[in-house]
């Protein structure tokens, strides 16, 4: 018997299947032009919220450990980088309550730090009354702390370091600083006497004249060796009475500071030096594995130490921005004090950074089948004031410029007037923070959009 065939079982042409595909593939191939026009609009809001979250870290940074941060935005890098410190050890000598004034502590007993490490007692230390409850008091060479090496001493990106200290200062007779040439200078200039230090790398003290001293590098190493002493003039610590001192550096500035207020200091020896001579500063803190002292047995302290406190700078954080977007304006450097807010010195106004997208920097050219992005905005800008630059040369090597020369000397006569090496360059961009739209041109570039992150006084971030 043979079956009869079903017409209600049909088949799929071949024409039809090509077709269903034709159409799957246009579907598909829509969706990701969609996905990938919405994730190019939002490159300049994922670069802005970076960036805040780049100034946002360095404040949080100066309101967890009371130490100013900075933030860079470098339009040519195209980069803006947080620095900050954290803390990695302190001190506060409160385990030593229980301990018999006026009496040597003895050798080799543990003091006990914030993070659980151990400084041991070497030569003639005892406990006191200091600033807040019990102080360490260093009475005789030897005197000092000494705690083990740990990585979390490694401070070669920078350090600062902060104590209260009641100072005793050597007396001497003013017939010692007579010298032979019949100029006068106290002999106590020469006493050092440690805060805190990692020999090697660094230390922090005071010198016998009331002065506070910095070191980077190691003073007995070889003549090669990189080693930097910076100091303050004599008599800024009073005697016989409790003051915060605090002394950093964090390969770019140095600080010294004495009950909160910033002090001058200069190089060693460089007293009557103009800065542009002073010596370079290091480019990094030596690493070593030696003990961390307080006070130092060579150089110990004479008189109370409390509440001391060493941090380490933090790894930088870094903002690198896409290819398609810049930094609008001269570089800036934006300084945040130790509560959060903008430094009242260095800053008066809000900081405002711009952040945009130009138009230029989203096309390609095609070499070879090869996609090539066109030069950068920034470099566009140089190209540009390079060749007027040259143009102009050729023109006054050929009949001379009187026009030019006039107007060197106006340009050179207001650089000297405001006290600038070089006028920046003046961008009318609007202050107000978040997004903005028509900008339009840009030294002939054209903004598609700007996004503006404002830092007020008070170092709260909007935008």
């Amino acid at each position: 018997m043979v079956g009869r065939f079903d017409d209600s079982v049909k088949g799929v042409t071949l024409i039809e299947l090509l077709v269903v595909l034709s159409i799957l593939t246009m579907v598909l191939g829509m969706s990701v032009s969609v996905f990938r026009s919405f994730g190019e609009g939002q490159t300049l809001e994922v670069a802005a919220s970076q960036v805040s979250t780049a100034v946002r870290a360095a404040r949080n940074w100066s309101i967890s450990t009371g130490m100013p941060s900075r933030v860079l935005v470098d339009p040519d890098a195209r980069k803006v980088t947080a620095y900050g410190f954290s803390t990695v050890a302190a001190w506060d000598f409160e385990d030593l309550s229980g301990e018999t004034p006026q009496q040597p502590l003895p050798d080799n007993l543990a003091v006990e730090g914030a993070f659980r490490q151990q400084a041991r007692v070497t030569g003639h230390v005892e406990a006191g009354e200091g600033s807040v409850g019990t102080g360490l008091f260093c009475i005789n060479d030897g005197a000092a702390l000494q705690a083990e090496w740990l990585p979390r001493y490694d401070v070669h990106r920078g350090f600062s370091v902060e104590a209260w200290v009641q100072f005793w200062q050597p007396p001497w007779n003013q017939e010692d600083g007579i010298e032979p040439t019949g100029g006068f200078s106290d002999p106590r200039r020469d006493m050092r006497m440690a805060i805190m230090s990692l020999p090697g790398s660094f230390e922090v003290g005071l010198l016998g004249d009331g002065a506070v001293y910095l070191e980077v590098g190691d003073p007995d190493g070889d003549i090669d060796a990189s080693f930097f002493r910076a100091q303050s003039e004599s008599g800024r610590i009073f005697p016989d009475r409790w003051t915060h001192v605090r002394a950093a550096f964090d390969g770019v500035s140095i600080a010294l500071e004495v009950d909160g207020v910033a002090v001058d200091w200069f190089p060693e020896g460089f007293e009557w030096i103009v800065e542009e001579d002073w010596p370079p500063f290091p480019q990094i803190i030596p690493r070593v594995d030696s003990d961390l002292y307080i006070s130092h047995p060579a150089r110990f302290f004479m008189g109370g130490i409390d509440q001391v406190v060493l941090r380490s700078a933090t790894d930088p954080q870094v903002v690198e921005l896409p290819i398609d977007i810049e930094l609008l304006g001269p570089p800036q450097l934006i300084y945040l004090s130790g509560n959060g807010s903008l430094n009242p010195l260095e800053h008066d106004l809000p900081v405002v950074i711009h952040i945009a997208e130009v138009g230029d920097l989203a096309e390609v050219e095609m070499i070879d089948g090869t996609a090539v992005a066109k030069e950068s905005f920034r470099d566009q800008m140089k190209r540009k004031k390079k060749e007027r630059e040259e143009e102009q040369a050729k023109v006054e090597e050929a009949f001379g410029s009187p026009i030019g020369d006039l107007m060197s000397y106006l340009e050179d006569w207001q650089s000297e007037s405001e006290e600038e090496g070089e006028v920046e360059d003046v961008y009318l961009l609007p202050l107000t923070p978040g997004q903005h739209f028509g900008i339009g041109e840009v030294d002939e570039h054209k903004v598609l959009r700007l996004h503006n992150v404002v830092v007020d006084l008070t170092g709260a971030i909007r935008g």
